[in-house]
């Protein structure tokens, strides 16, 4: 009973650490990408707001919100979108005037039950940057509570208790022992509380009442894992009375039930969000279960061997630590490749709250082995004669044990630093970053333009001496653009300003058409000045599409918005074969734009264009059932035109 009082205490405690850590929120359906995106400046306001997520969200307990900057409302119901559960979409409920809008969204994700939200703003004829957005009204929580960690330090305990026992009853001890028996229902009772919390802690997360839980992912998650507990709980019964062999039957089958019961969890948590699912889950599971071999073996073997005497107890404990090196090895092994992956980079594990947890984990573990390593060297050999020394070692082991078990439950709700950096790097504005030199080769300059496109942008030059290297400090520096291509458009300048040790920087929309540029720095360095020449090819954004079916003899149109109006293209006839493929350039009040088209390809190959009228133009194409996909180049005024479309052909 001291050693029982002493774990709980344990346990306590490692659940009151693990739930002090700073924690970031526990989420991973994040947003990847959308339409429109973040900073989107629309000509035209759209019908649909659609976010694509990492994870799959649950649509009943995700939502989407686009407000405008006095926080009016405009979207409907939010949906999942038909074939790809990665997106929801919202249609708008009407119209959206000019100004700037604030899209919330608020996801519950349907594969490890975690909870996410943030905001980005876009714009209808107005740019959002710099544009207070509507404050958020659907944050996710701040992380993972206490709640949230005990529930799976119940839930694993337990599982633990009933693996392990029924693997030692089974395997290492040559009869049932009434000790280790009365520990099933104990362990049987810490998985259904554990189960019941974590569906407690998610229902309280996601806002969701119990009426909606079982038509939700969190109703899904609770019959995965409580379907096996049960199937446990109805095979401890069975221990109460009955043969021998019908009893070692129906531990047999409880242990199995916890370990499904291990696997249902695994495939509700992180090793099911990334990619390699079933490689990564079955890495998690068996460490989980080989975990439970070692360690809920150790707790009753410590009961089990009290009963036995001599040669038998040697041979049962000798059994035991055979099987228990066995599982070392697997937890060592596959919890080094799954925190590998999860963490992805060294720089991850001690600045990260998750690394953290790791490392301590994996000292716990270490502190196992070497306590391992006691009893297997010193006090295995004699368990025939004396087990004193396996019983004291064995309980230090268990009470770390029970904090190895809570770490892992605060683990299992903390994002991977894996996920966060993939993010990171994925929505990190583009740049285009340029090295070139003075043609005296005695400044040296890396200029950064983010993101690089037509439009506004972010300069800034990092300025060195050309021999060594270090950074200077000149007395200003001025950026000059011009567009040879565009004689009508007259130079313009952008002063920088100091920032950093030989770092200046500025904004500015200089960058005004997605044409190739002259950009020219002037390094004033007091007694003289040196000028530093750049070419830039801005990219132009991209070009939102939306589609008009047609219908009583009319054309399927598709509209692509373009920075000075808009390309319309349709096929005719619409089948398989020789087409007339149509391309007609508008301007922003709608009429035809005097553009002249330069190439129109499919898949690659040019196709005979000849001009209609202003701005309209039609191939040749022969088109087939299935996708087709057109290129378009063309020019208005100093504009380059840059197009692309996908065309179904049924």
């Amino acid at each position: 009973m001291r050693r029982l009082v002493l774990g709980l205490l344990a346990l306590l405690v490692a659940l009151g650490a693990a739930a002090s850590l700073p924690h970031r929120a526990s989420a991973h359906a994040l947003r990847q990408s959308s339409v429109p995106d973040d900073g989107a400046d629309l000509q035209q306001p759209p019908s649909t707001v659609t976010i694509t997520f990492g994870e799959t969200p649950d649509p009943k307990l995700s939502s989407i919100q686009v407000l405008s900057t006095g926080g009016e409302q405009f979207q409907g119901p939010t949906m999942a979108v038909p074939g790809n559960p990665l997106e929801l979409q919202v249609a708008l409920t009407r119209q959206l005037p000019t100004g700037v809008y604030t899209v919330n969204w608020r996801t519950f994700s349907h594969v490890d039950g975690h909870v996410a939200g943030g905001a980005f703003a876009f714009g209808v004829r107005a740019n959002p940057t710099g544009v207070s957005v509507a404050s958020t009204a659907v944050s996710a929580p701040p992380g993972p509570s206490a709640l949230d960690i005990t529930g799976r330090a119940l839930l694993y305990v337990g599982l633990v208790v009933l693996v392990g026992s029924a693997a030692i009853l089974i395997a290492v001890l040559p009869r049932l022992s009434r000790p280790v028996l009365r520990t099933l229902p104990a362990g049987w009772v810490l998985a259904a509380a554990g189960t019941a919390t974590v569906v407690v802690s998610q229902a309280r997360n996601a806002g969701a009442g119990w009426g909606e839980i079982f038509s939700t992912s969190i109703g899904s998650a609770l019959l995965q894992r409580a379907i096996p507990v049960a199937i446990a709980g109805l095979a401890l019964l069975v221990c109460i009375g009955g043969t021998e062999i019908r009893r070692r039957v129906a531990v047999a089958v409880a242990g199995l039930a916890a370990a499904e019961a291990m696997l249902a969890d695994v495939m509700n948590s992180h090793a099911a969000a990334g990619s390699d699912v079933a490689i990564n889950s079955a890495l998690q599971w068996v460490h989980i279960a080989a975990g439970a071999v070692w360690l809920g073996g150790l707790f009753a073997l410590v009961l089990g061997v009290r009963s036995l005497e001599g040669a038998e107890r040697g041979r049962a404990v000798r059994r035991f630590s055979l099987a228990a090196g066995v599982a070392l090895v697997a937890v060592a092994a596959t919890g080094t490749i799954r925190a590998w992956v999860e963490i992805g980079s060294w720089g991850s594990v001690l600045t990260t709250t998750f690394g953290v947890l790791v490392v301590v984990k994996a000292c716990l573990l270490v502190a196992l082995g070497g306590l391992g390593a006691v009893n297997r060297y010193r006090n295995v050999p004699r368990s025939s004669r004396i087990v004193t020394g396996l019983q004291r070692v064995a309980s230090v082991e268990v009470i770390v044990a029970v904090g190895a078990l809570a770490v892992a439950a605060a683990l299992v709700n903390e994002e991977p630093p894996a996920s966060i950096t993939a993010l990171a790097a994925k929505n990190a504005p583009p740049q285009l970053v340029l090295t070139a030199s003075d043609y005296g080769t005695s400044v040296r300059m890396k200029l950064t333009i983010t993101p690089g496109a037509t439009g506004p942008n972010q300069f800034s030059a990092y300025l060195t001496d050309y021999d060594s290297g270090k950074p200077i400090d000149p007395a200003g520096v001025q950026l000059g653009f011009a567009a040879p291509s565009c004689q009508s458009l007259g130079p313009t300048t952008l002063a920088l300003k100091r920032t950093a040790p030989g770092t200046w920087t500025a904004g500015g929309s200089n960058l005004a058409l997605g044409t190739s540029w002259q950009v020219t720095a002037l390094v004033n360095q007091g007694s003289g000045s040196v000028e530093i020449p750049f070419t830039v090819n801005p990219k132009v954004p991209a070009q939102a599409l939306s589609v008009t079916p047609g219908g009583d003899g009319l054309p399927t149109l598709y509209n692509i918005t373009l920075p000075v109006g808009k390309l319309q293209i349709y096929i005719d006839p619409e089948q398989a074969g020789q087409v007339e493929f149509h391309t007609t350039y508008f301007d922003q009040t709608g009429n035809g734009l005097d553009a002249t088209v330069g190439s129109v390809k499919e898949a690659g190959q040019s196709l005979p264009t000849r001009q209609l009228g202003p701005g309209h133009y039609v191939s040749d194409a022969t088109v087939k059932k299935g996708t087709n996909g057109f290129d378009i180049v063309a020019t208005a005024g100093c504009q380059q035109l840059t197009s692309h479309i996908d065309i179904p052909v049924r």
